[in-house]
C-alpha cells in the first residue's frame, strides 16, 4: 500500500464548536454533536475552565481511542483502533440528527474556535460509478472575428484567468478562467485568447507564430497576473502581458531548442520568489535573459519531425532547488550537467513507480519507451513501443491500484504501460502524420481510475484506464497532429471539469477549439487553471502563481499531464463532516439576530479537494426556505476539522433552523453528520 504524502494522525474527535472555547471543544454546561462515520474515537476533552481531558493517541504498535459526546437528540459511539502510520479502522453508529435546543451555551471570544485534528476512516471508498459518463458539447468555435482568417490549431490550449470577469477590480480563480491557444492558416500563426464560455474574444496577436508552437502561462513578475510565454520561428521565447500586450523578446536560442514546438516550462528552480522559464536545455530569467543551457538533449523525440522541446523542471532530489529534465541529462540552473547518460533524447515525464519517494523519469523517443533513475540517469528499462514512434507521456494511476502507469500515443496505437514495462492495454488509433501527439488522463466519475483523453487524426477519443474500453468517439474531430493534446479543466467556471481541444483541417473540415462537458454534470471537479504542456498539479497554484519551493508532485499526486486532484489510492474517499453549533449570547444583535459557528471536517480516508456548500434554512409557521448559501472552499486533509466559520442568522419567528454541509464531490458516507438543526429561542442576553 503507498505511502500518504499527508500525515494521517488517529487523534480523538474531540471537539464541537463552542463559543468561549479555547480549542473548538465542549464548553461546560454545553453538549452537542461530533461524528466520524466508519472510523472511531472515544475520550473527553478538557478546557481551560474544569473540564477534563483523556486522550490517546497511537505512537507505536496500536492503540484504542475511545470518545462519546452527546447532545439532545443525538448520540454517537465510536470506536477504532490506530496504527502507527495514524490509520484507522472500525465502525461508527450515529443515531439522529445533530441538534440542539437552547441550552446555555458558553461566551464567544473575539478569535474563532481554531481546527484541529480529528479521526478519520481509513477504509472510506466510493464504489465505481456506472452510467454517469454523458459527455455533451457545451460548445464549438471555428469562425472569429479577430483575425478571421487564421481559424485553425494543432497547439495545446492552456486554462488561466485573463480578465475581470466579476467586476470586482481584481484577477482571480474566482474570475472565469480563459484558453490560450495558437491558431494559424498557411504559415501565419497567432496566439489567441477566448473566454472559457466561448463567448468573448479576448485578443488575437501575430507575432512571428506559426503552426508548430507551444503555450504557458503564469505569473512570472508578481505583479499578481498571469503572463503568456510562446516561442516564434527564429527560436525566441516571447513574453506576453494577460492583454495581449508584448513584453519582451528573448535573443535567439538556437541548438538550445528544437526545430518546432518549444514548450516553454515555467518554475522557481531556485526558490527565490521569481519564477524562471525552461525551453530546451536553457534556462530564462523573468526577463528573457539567459540564466544557462546544457550540451546534451532538449527533451525531443531524435527524428527529425519530432524535434521539439519538451523540457521541464523539478526538484528530483528533494536538496530544494530543481533540476532540468530532459531525455538523456539533467541540468542544475546554470545549465550544468548533474548527469548525462549517453542514451538518446526524448520526451521526458517523472513520477514514483516504485512509491520509494525517488522520482523515475520516462523517456519517449521514436517507437521506444524507457523508464530511467533520476539519480544518475541508469535505464531501468526499455521496451519497444505499440504503434512506433510516440509522443509526450502522460502518468497516472490507470488501473485504480494505487500504483502509476504510463500512457502513450503512437502512430498506430495508445498504449498504457506498467511502472515494470509490461503492457496493460493497447488500442488502435490513426496517426501517421506525426505518431507524437500528447495526451491527458482524468478520473472523471471519481473511481479510482484514470480516463485517457487523446484526439488523433480523425476522433477524439476517451478510453477507460483499467482496460482501454471506449467512452467516447468524437467523430467530428480531425487534425494533422503535432505534439498537441486536450486539457482537462473547469474552464468556465461552473465546478464542472470540461476537455478543452482544438482541430485543424486534415481528412475533414473540422477546425477551432472545442470544449466537451458532462450532461447530468457528475464529473469530478476539478482546478481553473492547466498552465503548460509539461502540467503537473503542484507547480503552479490556482491564481497561477508559481510557488517558491513547489511540492514534489509524485509526492502527492503521482502523475502527469492529469489535472486529477485525488491521489493514486484506489478509490478512497473523503467524509464531510459539520460539527456544531453553539448559539454565541455575547454577540447577539438584540433578540433576533444569532451567531452559530460552524466547522466542518474530514472523517474520510482522501481530501476533500473541490470544497463543499453550507446551505442555511428556516422554517417560519412550519414552511422551511433558503435564507443563506457559504461557500467553503479549504483543502481538508483526512481527520481535519477548519477553524469555525460564524454565521449570523435573523431569528425573528423563526421556528427551526437546519444548517446542511454538501460536498462538491463524492464522499463515501452521507448521514445525518453533514447536517445541523437548532431549534428556537435561539437567543438571549445573559444575565
Amino acid at each position: 500500500m503507498r505511502t500518504r504524502p499527508w500525515p494521517l494522525l488517529a487523534l480523538p474527535l474531540l471537539a464541537l464548536t463552542a463559543c468561549g472555547d479555547d480549542g473548538g471543544r465542549d464548553s461546560a454546561g454545553e453538549s452537542a454533536t461530533a461524528s466520524s462515520s466508519g472510523a472511531s474515537a472515544s475520550g473527553t476533552a478538557t478546557t481551560a475552565g474544569g473540564e477534563s481531558e483523556s486522550a490517546t493517541a497511537a505512537t507505536q504498535g496500536s492503540a484504542s481511542d475511545s470518545a462519546t459526546t452527546s447532545t439532545s437528540g443525538a448520540t454517537e459511539s465510536t470506536s477504532a483502533s490506530a496504527s502507527a502510520s495514524g490509520s484507522t479502522t472500525g465502525s461508527t453508529t450515529d443515531t439522529g440528527t445533530g441538534s440542539t435546543t437552547g441550552d446555555v451555551p458558553g461566551f464567544c471570544s473575539e478569535d474563532p474556535p481554531p481546527g484541529f485534528q480529528g479521526m478519520f476512516n481509513a477504509d472510506c471508498k466510493t464504489p465505481p460509478k456506472v452510467g454517469t459518463f454523458t459527455p455533451v458539447t457545451e460548445w464549438h468555435k471555428a469562425t472569429w472575428t479577430m483575425a478571421p482568417a487564421v481559424a485553425s490549431s494543432a497547439s495545446a490550449p492552456i486554462a488561466v484567468q485573463l480578465t475581470d470577469d466579476n467586476a470586482d477590480g481584481k484577477i482571480t480563480p474566482d474570475d472565469m478562467p480563459d484558453l490560450v491557444f495558437i491558431s494559424y492558416s498557411g504559415d501565419v500563426g497567432a496566439l489567441r485568447a477566448i473566454s472559457g464560455d466561448g463567448q468573448t474574444e479576448i485578443f488575437s496577436v501575430a507575432s512571428g507564430l506559426d503552426r508548430n508552437k507551444a503555450v504557458a502561462a503564469a505569473d512570472i513578475d508578481g505583479d499578481g497576473i498571469v503572463e503568456i510565454i510562446t516561442s516564434n520561428t527564429s527560436k525566441q521565447i516571447l513574453a506576453f502581458e494577460h492583454d495581449g500586450t508584448k513584453k519582451w523578446t528573448s535573443m535567439a536560442l538556437g541548438a538550445n531548442v528544437g526545430a518546432y514546438e518549444v514548450a516553454p516550462a515555467i518554475s522557481d528552480m531556485n526558490g527565490d520568489g521569481t519564477p524562471e522559464i525552461v525551453v530546451g536545455r536553457a534556462i530564462l530569467d523573468n526577463q528573457g535573459n539567459l540564466l544557462g543551457a546544457g550540451t546534451h538533449g532538449v527533451g525531443a523525440s531524435d527524428h527529425a519531425n519530432g524535434s521539439a522541446s519538451m523540457s521541464f523542471a523539478v526538484d528530483v532530489d528533494g536538496d530544494g532547488d530543481q533540476e532540468v529534465v530532459v531525455g538523456n541529462a539533467l541540468y542544475n540552473i546554470a545549465g550544468a550537467d548533474i548527469w548525462f547518460n549517453g542514451l538518446s533524447d526524448g520526451y521526458p515525464a517523472v513520477g514514483d513507480f516504485d512509491l520509494d519517494g525517488t522520482p523515475e523519469i520516462v523517456v519517449v523517443s521514436t517507437g521506444k519507451v524507457r523508464l530511467q533513475s533520476s539519480v544518475d540517469g541508469k535505464s531501468l528499462w526499455s521496451i519497444n513501443l505499440p504503434g512506433g514512434l510516440g509522443g509526450p507521456p502522460t502518468i497516472a494511476d490507470f488501473d485504480g491500484d494505487t500504483l502509476p502507469e504510463i500512457g502513450i500515443a503512437g502512430q498506430s496505437r495508445y498504449s498504457v504501460i506498467e511502472g515494470d514495462g509490461t503492457v496493460l492495454w493497447t488500442n488502435v488509433t490513426q496517426d501517421g502524420s506525426s505518431g507524437i501527439t500528447g495526451s491527458a488522463v482524468y478520473d472523471f466519475e471519481g473511481d479510482g481510475i484514470a480516463d485517457v483523453v487523446y484526439a488523433d487524426e480523425t476522433n477524439l477519443w476517451i478510453y477507460a484506464g483499467n482496460d482501454g474500453a471506449v467512452k467516447l468517439k468524437f467523430e467530428p474531430h480531425n487534425s494533422g497532429t503535432r505534439l498537441e493534446y486536450p486539457i482537462i479543466a473547469d474552464v468556465d467556471g461552473d465546478d464542472q471539469v470540461e476537455i478543452a481541444f482544438v482541430s485543424e483541417p486534415y481528412n475533414g473540415n473540422y477546425s477551432g477549439i472545442t470544449v466537451i462537458g458532462d450532461a447530468d454534470n457528475s464529473w469530478t471537479p476539478g482546478r481553473k487553471i492547466w498552465n503548460q504542456h509539461a502540467y503537473h498539479i503542484t507547480n503552479v497554484k490556482d491564481d497561477g502563481t508559481i510557488p517558491p519551493k513547489a511540492d514534489q508532485n509524485w509526492k502527492f499526486y503521482n502523475n502527469f499531464r492529469s489535472g486529477d486532484l485525488a491521489p493514486p489510492d484506489g478509490g478512497l474517499a473523503p467524509d464531510l463532516k459539520v460539527i456544531g453549533p453553539d448559539s454565541c449570547f455575547n454577540e447577539c444583535q438584540g433578540a433576533d439576530k444569532a451567531q452559530i459557528w460552524v466547522q466542518l471536517g474530514n472523517a474520510g480516508s482522501a481530501p476533500l479537494v473541490a470544497g463543499a456548500i453550507i446551505q442555511v434554512y428556516a422554517t417560519v409557521m412550519g414552511v422551511e426556505s433558503l435564507v443563506q448559501e457559504i461557500p467553503f472552499d479549504q483543502l481538508l486533509q483526512p481527520g481535519e476539522y477548519a477553524a469555525a466559520i460564524p454565521i449570523v442568522v435573523d431569528t425573528k419567528d423563526v421556528e427551526k433552523i437546519r444548517i446542511v454541509a454538501s460536498p462538491k464531490e463524492p464522499e463515501c458516507f452521507v448521514d445525518p453528520a453533514d447536517e445541523l438543526v437548532l431549534e428556537a429561542p435561539f437567543c438571549a442576553v445573559p444575565g
